[in-house]
């Protein structure tokens, strides 16, 4: 560190001090979370050169309501007449369901945020891309009406070609298709993809495409949500993006574990809801739907679903106070299957008190990350689990990427979110909830069988890890609320 020092000019030195003193006043005047702006004091304090620059690129959020003032007008306004006139007069739900007691908090919680319960649906489990990439193909060439795809990562691979054909087949046949894919998790696709895409009459856009010099205000607030809508009647949701590696067919490497759902009904419209309101964020365009977006159902089945997003624009961080919500909830037992396990104070507290209220707590967490800093934070968190009585399970079979949530064998939750900062409050995320059904059986089922797939982690054996990987594991923890 010295050396760093005596390597900086003399005349550039106070120039330094000054640009640190204001990187934390910003820091300060922002009212982050307490724990965020600890961990970025930290970070300029321990790293002074590769702080700053990582604050510039990362943490700066002076444009995030620049960015998102439009976006937050164009939604109010449309939310205000098309989500009342086609989805909320019909579906909400102001009387909890006989038998869903239980959760009447989280369902008129979500019930205010746009997101109404409805009962009129069919939900299909997909349990890796091998069941959810053949139902969403057949679903895709089945496409009368519109297509509208939005995706956090769209690689151009073997399923990525083939669900492209399908595009530019249905665009020559006269269906709608627009297609949202973002800026930095499809980084990887060329501009002949899309040129070719645009050529077929597939309206194809980036998210927040990450261009210098406007890199450092949109390398946060992704769009992590995976949504598919065909014709306003077939939704999907989840966790499995479009990539050769969640086929596990031996082309790829390594073992995909994740999870996904098809919904025919009700729940759909709010689906393409959150569709739109994207689409008019990127293009700039007022997007008009005609009856064809949100159709009349016939009855599809009696599954009930609510979807819940959440962003840096909205003004609640809807998906986190959800899940407290539905852990608070809890009588008997939770079941969590994340990828990323760094959670917030609040998610935190409401794990451990649960457990020590006699709350059966399982958590399934890989046992190998695809990022060694998330690994490493994420491990600081299981000896205080451990010594509540949390039951943890590294998952070793492959990379476990499934985002489930169980509760009482009567709630569950499937979507893009993580169980960390980033998830609860810079991505854009989608998830799905089930009530009661056969849904949420399947799902614990589920959970069960991956279990034999587990190592459950003891306290005394835990304890016995290396100085050095405990070090590294603090202080991974203490940058968690950036990672």
């Amino acid at each position: 560190m010295l050396e760093v020092w005596q390597s900086i000019s003399p005349f550039v030195l106070p120039l330094y001090y000054v640009a640190i003193f204001f990187v934390v006043i910003d820091i300060l005047l922002e009212n982050r979370n307490p724990l965020k702006t600890h961990s970025y004091l930290l970070l300029l304090l321990l790293l002074p050169l590769l702080g700053i620059v990582i604050y510039l690129f990362f943490g700066q959020t002076i444009r995030k309501r620049k960015i998102f003032a439009k976006k937050q007008l164009i939604n109010q306004a449309f939310g205000d007449h098309y989500f009342k006139q086609h989805v909320e007069r019909k579906s909400r739900n102001h009387v909890v369901p006989e038998g869903l007691e239980q959760y009447e908090k989280v369902i008129r919680f979500l019930n205010k945020d746009l997101s109404p319960l409805t009962r009129n649906n069919k939900v299909t489990v997909l349990q890796n891309g091998e069941q959810k990439f053949p139902e969403l193909i057949t679903a895709l060439k089945e496409a009368r009406h519109h297509i509208h795809l939005e995706y956090y990562i769209y690689e151009d691979g073997l399923i990525g070609q083939e669900i492209a054909q399908i595009l530019k087949q249905k665009a020559s046949e006269g269906v709608k298709v627009r297609v949202i894919v973002d800026g930095v998790g499809s980084l990887g696709l060329r501009k002949p993809f899309f040129t070719d895409l645009m050529s077929a009459g597939v309206q194809i856009v980036e998210f927040m495409p990450v261009l210098f010099p406007s890199f450092t205000s949109k390398i946060n607030y992704r769009n992590h949500r995976k949504i598919l809508v065909i014709d306003g009647m077939i939704g999907f949701t989840g966790g499995i993006n479009i990539s050769d590696r969640y086929i596990n067919n031996g082309h790829s490497n390594g073992y995909w574990r994740d999870t996904h759902i098809k919904i025919e009904g009700e729940a759909v419209k709010t689906l393409q809801f959150l569709f739109i309101l994207s689409w008019q964020f990127v293009t700039q365009e007022e997007l008009l739907p005609d009856s064809s977006f949100f159709p009349t159902f016939t009855t599809h089945g009696h599954d009930m679903v609510q979807i819940n997003a959440s962003g840096p624009d909205w003004e609640l961080a809807s998906i986190m106070d959800s899940f407290f919500l539905a852990i608070n909830s809890a009588r008997h037992r939770v079941r969590i299957a994340t990828p990323y396990f760094i959670p917030t104070e609040s998610i935190l507290d409401a794990i451990v008190t649960a457990s020590r209220s006699d709350i059966t707590i399982e958590l399934m967490i890989p046992e190998s990350s695809d990022s060694w800093i998330v690994e490493a934070a994420s491990r600081s968190f299981i000896k205080q689990l451990l010594e509540a009585d949390v039951k943890v399970y590294h998952y070793r079979k492959g990379f476990l990427h499934s985002k489930v949530i169980i509760i009482d064998d009567n709630f569950a939750s499937v979507g893009s979110a993580n169980m960390d900062y980033r998830s609860f409050d810079l991505n854009h995320e989608v998830n799905a909830y089930f009530y009661n059904g056969e849904v949420v059986q399947q799902l614990a089922s589920a959970f069960e069988a991956d279990k034999a797939d587990c190592v459950q982690l003891g306290l005394q054996n835990w304890k016995k890890r290396s100085i050095l990987q405990k070090l590294k594991e603090s202080v991974c923890r203490l940058l968690a609320p950036l990672l």
